[in-house]
């Protein structure tokens, strides 16, 4: 089937925001993005690939406290990273590239929604999200 584009979207929390990390669930969403797909040629339902790219700044971390940042798919989880406090500031601002290959059928209800969240899983909630992106692009076909 042919190459097609079907689309690319971003989510950006603007730099300088002071947003509080929560310290159990639900998790804080800070990128939220819905990739249209309703134009994909039948033969190229099965064959849809996503890539996303994902970036976070973070800052009053407690060094010892657990921290987790993830991307799912309508819900579900495609990628995890689990860190220390002292980790994920060693790393500030972290950034992802995630690739995706949707099932046929959620390709064909004509969009997919993709999510970035973090959680601190242990202590007490120190940390605050000063800024993030979130931006991906969905393209189906082999040839």
């Amino acid at each position: 089937m042919p190459i097609q584009f079907l689309d690319q979207r971003i989510s950006v929390i603007s730099q300088g925001s002071s947003i509080a990390i929560p310290a159990a669930l639900p998790a804080l969403l800070v990128g939220d993005i819905g990739l249209q797909t309703v134009g994909v040629l039948p033969g190229n339902a099965s064959n849809v690939r996503v890539e996303l790219n994902a970036m976070i700044i973070v800052d009053s971390l407690s060094a010892a406290d657990s921290y987790r940042i993830q991307i799912s798919r309508e819900g579900t989880p495609i990628f995890t990273a689990d860190y220390t406090g002292a980790d994920l500031e060693s790393v500030n601002p972290p950034s992802y590239t995630v690739t995706d290959f949707p099932p046929a059928a959620q390709v064909l209800t004509g969009q997919i929604r993709y999510t970035f969240s973090i959680v601190q899983t242990s202590g007490a909630a120190t940390g605050i999200v000063q800024g993030a992106f979130f931006g991906g692009s969905a393209a189906a076909g082999n040839s």
